[in-house]
Order: C-alpha cells, then sequence, then structure tokens
C-alpha cells in the first residue's frame, strides 16, 4: 500500500511539473518581450549611438498582429536613432492568416531618428510569389538592403546588407565596400555567413536566424538548430582575425515550425554605442 502511495504521488509530481512546462512553455513565454541592452565603444562613433534591432517576427498563424503592438512599443520606447529589421517577417506556413497592409501600417508606427532598415530572411524568398516583402517594408517606412550599402553622413556610418544567405546569393565581398573612415555595421539574416568573410574593417554585426534555438533543452537544441545558425546561436560575440567586430545574434520575437518557446524569451535587442 505504501509503495503504491509513493508511486502515486510520484505520478503526479511528474504530470504536475509537465504540464507546468508546457503550459509555460506554449502560453506564457511566448507572449513575453523582453529589452536586450547592450553597451558598446568605438573610437569610430562621434556621439553616442542608440540602435535598436529585432528579427524573426514570423507573423502568422503562432504570432499575431497583436506582438506587433508590443515590439513598436517596445522599440519606441528606447528612443533609436536607427531601427534595423533582420529577416522573417512572416512564416512560410501563415497562408491567409496575415494582412500585409496591416502589417505596414503597424511597422510605420516605429520611430527612428536616422531611419528604419532591413534585410531579406529565409521566408522571404519562401513567400515571393505571395507577399511583396520589399513593398511591404517601404509601406512601413523600412529601407531594404540586399547585397547593397548606405552612407548616413550625420552618424559617420556605413550599413551594408547582404542578401539571404539560405535561399538567396549573398554577395560575400560586401565587406569591401566598408569605409576605413566611418563605423561600418553588417546587417544579415543568419549569422554563421560572416565567417567566409572579410571583416577587417566591420565593427558590428546583426543577425538573427536561429530564435536562440526557440526551445533550450540539451542536446536537443544543437540537432533542430537551422543551417548557416549553428555556430553563433544567441547573444554577443566577438570576431574577426583580431577579435575586432562586434557579432550579436537576436533570438528573435516569434515562432516558426512549433508554438513553443523555452528558456528563449522573445527579445528586442538595444544596443548603445559610445565614442
Amino acid at each position: 500500500m505504501k509503495t503504491a502511495k509513493l508511486l502515486l504521488l510520484a505520478t503526479l509530481t511528474i504530470t504536475t511539473v509537465f504540464l507546468g512546462l508546457y503550459i509555460y512553455a506554449r502560453y506564457i513565454e511566448p507572449n513575453l518581450l523582453m529589452v536586450n541592452r547592450v553597451a558598446l565603444k568605438n573610437a569610430k562613433v562621434e556621439a553616442p549611438l542608440k540602435i535598436v534591432f529585432f528579427g524573426d517576427a514570423h507573423m502568422g498563424k503562432f504570432n499575431h498582429i497583436e506582438q506587433l503592438d508590443q515590439i513598436v512599443q517596445k522599440i519606441n520606447s528606447e528612443n533609436p536613432d536607427l531601427v534595423i529589421f533582420t529577416g522573417d517577417l512572416i512564416d512560410s506556413e501563415a497562408g491567409n492568416s496575415v494582412n500585409p497592409e496591416m502589417i505596414s501600417w503597424k511597422l510605420s508606427k516605429i520611430q527612428a531618428t536616422y531611419g528604419k532598415f532591413g534585410v531579406m530572411g529565409n521566408h522571404e524568398y519562401a513567400l515571393l510569389d505571395e507577399f511583396d516583402y520589399q513593398a511591404l517594408m517601404n509601406a512601413g517606412g523600412f529601407q531594404v538592403l540586399t547585397n547593397d550599402w548606405l552612407d548616413i553622413p550625420e552618424l559617420n556610418l556605413r550599413l551594408l546588407g547582404l542578401d539571404d544567405a539560405y535561399r538567396g546569393s549573398p554577395d560575400l565581398n560586401l565587406s569591401d565596400d566598408a569605409r576605413t573612415d566611418a563605423y561600418n555595421i553588417l546587417l544579415t539574416h543568419e549569422p554563421d555567413i560572416v565567417d567566409k568573410m572579410d571583416l577587417a574593417n566591420i565593427q558590428l554585426v546583426l543577425a538573427g536566424h536561429t530564435h536562440g534555438g526557440q526551445i533550450s533543452i540539451p542536446f536537443l537544441t544543437e540537432k533542430i538548430l537551422p543551417l548557416n545558425g549553428r555556430k553563433y546561436v544567441k547573444g554577443l560575440f566577438k570576431i574577426g582575425t583580431n577579435k575586432q567586430t562586434s557579432l550579436f545574434v537576436t533570438k528573435g520575437t516569434g515562432m516558426t515550425k512549433l508554438p513553443f518557446r523555452f528558456l528563449n524569451v522573445p527579445e528586442i535587442v538595444s544596443i548603445e554605442i559610445s565614442p
């Protein structure tokens, strides 16, 4: 009898724990949104510069338009100089569950002193026949850089935007267009591609794609990480021949494939760079 009670208690305890984990990963963590603040220093920045970036929104059946309201509010509360989006705006399995015009209108509410910019992700390519990503982003006030660069003279800054590494045709020589007299930021959807590039004159790389693993479980997460996102998974890295380049990989704000997040709270990243 005593053994039976112990077995029953153990069964109830395990069931309660697993049920709690399920509820947290399915309904609680995906609806959280943190601001991950990072401080950097560089001599090529002439005045304090604040960049807020986000990625992997995956608008669709798991990530609804109300979440975009929260993203916009968090970004604007940071009073950014620049806002960057690193790709995967709409999930490739979204179907008819999204309204592109509404998404553009929400994005247009994001405020940035010197502009809003983005790059292509692999889900943008998967949806080429359904959505015009560039037009959608333009309507939201974002300029999309695809193997291209632009200068922001007021900040002594050059932005370089790489094409998607998974489905696009990234120009691995784009970093050659970095200016030696400016602060250079490389934007890419997939982070691992940077190991194939010369980063000598790149000070900062911003990337997404990995979702930080989305579900962090030992021995499992590394098996489900996406191609081109298996080395640099989340957070800040020092890379390049002389470790001269800062790479930040965001965990993103949305979910894909499965409607779960565990130990990967959705985030926007606020990076303040000081002289």
